[in-house]
């Protein structure tokens, strides 16, 4: 029997506001990468010869100009008629001509999203008394997007921007305080987890979900987060703690890592060293962080659907038949790649976390 998706799914592609169903033809493999770091790349195959166009020696298909070239906007839809989704809206970066042995020659395409140009910016800068909020508000004015914010963190004397490229300037910032930072149509979103508001998508073992691997550990929980430093100006010692009621505030029911922790081994604080508060407030907005950023990944999810194009970074993902313990809600996708080519059609792998194990009777 034969697989309807392997039929229905091949990529849409629009260049410049006109849909070019050459591209959808000739289309033999298409990867779409995105993570919350920030950043979604598109990696398009297209066969170069065809009906008036063998290929080297004679002319080649995709190559002219006549359908895109650097710089042109191009989106990409993925899914069956009724069911489909953008999966990528960004702007040619490379073009690539692959010659093979006894094959024949393909165009691939490059592209990035809006923070294309966030990534090729680098900058030596220094800010004064500002917040993150108002770092990526300026930011957004200078690339010309607009900017959704939506982080809770403390006002600094000084930030340096050294060498950075201003992408990696943010990814550093969101680091900090644990946000997502990524681009959509012409807005930069620099956001706290529980105000992005993904799609909801269920994925069943032996149905849409044909791999998976789901895994509970302890080796990087922590019961609590010391934070310190010294603040000159108050002349006193930093000493700030995050516990286990930061990410139970966040968590839906069962188990946290902190709490199966603590019952299992007993506790265990853990001190961030890697930067230097020089106030209280940033001091307790890391520790904060770094226990959002261990509790969050207790449970790790990663698997292979038959082709989710809604399946997105920042889905809320609920898995069923994956086991007890780890059945439900409360994954949060932080990594997906879509996948096309002419053999086994569309494909979704992803990444997933969630905070809490649930309680097996």
């Amino acid at each position: 029997m034969t697989d309807a998706l392997l039929t229905v799914a091949s990529p849409v592609f629009t260049i410049g506001g006109k849909a070019i169903g050459d591209l959808a033809r000739d289309c033999v493999r298409l990867i779409v990468d995105e993570g919350v770091e920030g950043l979604r790349t598109m990696e398009a195959h297209f066969i170069a010869s065809g009906i008036g166009n063998p290929g080297p020696p004679g002319p080649m298909l995709h190559v002219d100009g006549s359908e895109f070239d650097f710089g042109s906007a191009i989106e990409v839809v993925l899914g069956a008629d009724g069911d489909q989704f953008v999966v990528f809206d960004g702007a040619v970066s490379g073009i690539e001509v692959v010659l093979g042995d006894s094959e024949p020659p393909r165009v691939v395409m490059l592209a990035e999203d809006s923070l294309m140009r966030l990534r090729m910016t680098r900058r030596m800068r220094t800010y004064t008394d500002i917040t993150d909020a108002e770092v990526v508000r300026r930011i957004a004015h200078e690339h010309g997007l607009d900017a959704d914010v939506s982080a809770d963190g403390p006002r600094y004397d000084v930030l340096q921007q050294v060498n950075q490229s201003d992408l990696a300037f943010l990814r550093e910032r969101a680091r900090l305080l644990q946000t997502d930072v990524w681009c959509s149509e012409h807005t930069l979103h620099f956001c706290d987890r529980p105000a992005r508001r993904g799609e909801k998508v269920t994925l069943t073992h032996g149905s849409d979900l044909i791999e998976g691997r789901i895994s509970a550990d302890l080796a990087h929980q922590h019961t609590d987060v010391i934070v310190s430093g010294y603040d000159a100006r108050a002349k006193a010692v930093i000493d700030e703690r995050a516990g286990s009621q930061t990410i139970e505030a966040e968590a839906s029911a069962g188990r946290t890592g902190p709490q199966v922790l603590e019952r299992a081994l007993g506790a265990s604080s853990g001190i961030r060293v890697r930067e230097v508060p020089q106030t209280s407030a940033e001091a307790s907005a890391w520790a904060r962080a770094e226990m959002l950023r261990r509790s969050r990944s207790f449970v790790t999810a990663s698997g292979l659907t038959r082709g989710t194009p809604k399946l997105a970074v920042g889905s809320q993902l609920r898995l069923e038949l994956v086991g007890q313990p780890f059945d439900g809600d409360g994954y949060y996708v932080t990594r997906v790649t879509h996948t096309y080519d002419n053999v086994r059609g569309l494909r979704t792998s992803f990444e997933a976390e969630r905070p809490t194990l649930n309680e097996v009777a």
